[in-house]
């Protein structure tokens, strides 16, 4: 999975075996319940005994003239049935989320061919029949995974990225909170399957209506501040920096759980330990929500997801991490905008050279320079130029976040690009390009709007928690 859209429901962050099964009850119904009494000559204790003798299991298999049963044989017998129902329920499991992954195929191909009737693979369609098609997709590691955290299908081999854990695990020295109740049950409904382009996503199969409790979003119980230093330790050990930017993968799971006993701050941590909720994806127009319950002696709560609106069958779920919110995080993606401004300045000086008004419209070295300084000579020509030709591919996402008519209209005008001090004195013209670039940088850009499952309205903020454009 692209860490891009992987889950992160955190407001805060750092700056700088199988399941118990029960023997099957066959064997025992199957012993002897007492023979009737042998008829004696008379009552001697000899006859009472024979009597007793004939009414255990082998005396009575002998009368009947069949051999005892070995104890051996029945333990291997046990096994077998056992081994037999495993293999049962496994395919049993394997035929239904092949049969999920069809239909969620066959759903999204028609919605991708109503939009581009060439391209009905490039949604998620064409990705999720591959793995419905594909013999090593599916596999019995995936079905324990499953059972253990009560998900109706098949997780895909490739989204086995953690431990399951049906109900949060506490880490240290904190213990996860018994109030609230069992873990709410994981949605029958529920499939994991692959998402272009956030690797794999929750879907349902089913409709949902507003309210539905979902599942618990589960992980390791743990302190803020040790968990902080662990991933300052982390980013240490990779690239010889603890700088709180750019996030790395292990530091996009953790949800705000509360203050905790001491009120250093509790997390719930579903990088190495969690559940199905883990998978859901963000977006600009989420249709789920976290909220929390069970807050116990230790301060600290818990999570489930719950739907915000009715859901129909084959979406993909979806909340909104809220990291903008997060004014920390809000200050790295302002700081790396303006590194980005800055690095693109020297080509900035000369974007007037864009415009057919001026030298022809001709600005060489473009192809070299960043691209956002690509985006923006396309934006203006776009604007005042003659019809450009026709695309190879799709224009780049980051197109979206240029109005090219107010570009234009604002070097005509004789604005132009200088040094800055802070992201307040980017020009208008610019900024929403350089705040979404910032994003990157930082680790937090949103793409739900490349995804049709995951945002069917199509406007997207570009950072994870942003304004809709």
């Amino acid at each position: 999975s692209s860490p891009v859209c992987l889950p992160h429901p955190s407001p805060e962050r750092c700056s700088s075996g199988p399941a118990p099964r029960l023997l099957p009850l066959l064997l025992f119904a199957l012993l002897p319940q007492g023979m009737p009494r042998q008829r004696s000559g008379g009552g001697s204790s000899g006859s009472a005994r024979g009597a007793a003798r004939s009414r255990s299991p082998r005396a009575a298999g002998l009368q009947r003239g069949k051999p005892a049963a070995d104890p051996t044989t029945m333990a291997a017998d046990t096994r077998g049935t056992e081994a037999g129902a495993e293999e049962a329920s496994l395919e049993a499991a394997l035929e239904r989320t092949r049969q999920a992954l069809a239909g969620l195929a066959a759903h999204w191909r028609e919605v991708q061919r109503s939009r581009d009737p060439c391209r009905e693979d490039a949604g998620p369609g064409g990705v999720v029949a591959r793995l419905a098609d594909d013999p090593v997709g599916l596999s019995p590691a995936g079905h324990e995974w499953s059972r253990e955290v009560g998900l109706a299908h098949v997780l895909p081999t490739g989204a086995l990225q953690c431990r399951p854990a049906s109900g949060s695990v506490g880490r240290d020295g904190l213990h996860a909170s018994p109030a609230g109740g069992p873990a709410p049950a994981t949605h029958p409904g529920l499939i994991v399957a692959p998402a272009p382009p956030c690797g794999f996503g929750v879907f349902t199969t089913t409709a949902l209506p507003r309210g539905q409790v979902l599942g618990e979003y589960t992980g390791e119980v743990r302190r803020y501040d040790v968990w902080c230093l662990e991933i300052q330790g982390r980013k240490l050990a990779e690239r010889s920096s603890d700088s709180s930017v750019p996030f790395i993968r292990e530091e996009l799971y953790a949800a705000w759980a509360g203050a905790g006993p001491d009120g250093a701050g509790v997390v719930v941590d579903a990088f190495a330990v969690g559940n199905t909720m883990r998978f859901i994806n963000c977006s600009c127009s989420p249709s789920c929500t976290f909220k929390s319950f069970g807050t116990g002696s230790e301060k600290h709560y818990r999570l489930k997801v719950v739907t915000l609106r009715d859901i129909a069958p084959w979406e993909q779920l979806s909340v909104d991490y809220g990291w903008y919110f997060d004014d920390a995080t809000r200050e790295d993606v302002r700081s790396q905008a303006v590194k980005a401004y800055r690095r693109d300045l020297p080509m900035l000086g000369d974007l007037e050279k864009a415009l057919p008004s001026s030298s022809g419209g001709s600005l060489e070295g473009v192809a070299e320079q960043s691209e956002a300084v690509q985006i923006l000579v396309e934006a203006l020509r776009e604007a005042r130029g003659p019809p450009l030709p026709l695309r190879p591919a799709p224009p780049s996402f980051l197109r979206r976040f240029v109005d090219a008519e107010a570009l234009a209209q604002f070097l005509e005008r004789g604005g132009g690009f200088n040094e800055v001090q802070s992201y307040m004195d980017i020009a208008d013209a610019v900024w929403p390009l350089y705040e979404v670039v910032g994003a990157e940088l930082v680790g937090i850009p949103c793409r739900c709007a490349l995804d049709p499952s995951l945002n069917s309205k199509g406007r997207c903020s570009g950072v994870i928690g942003g304004r809709c454009r």
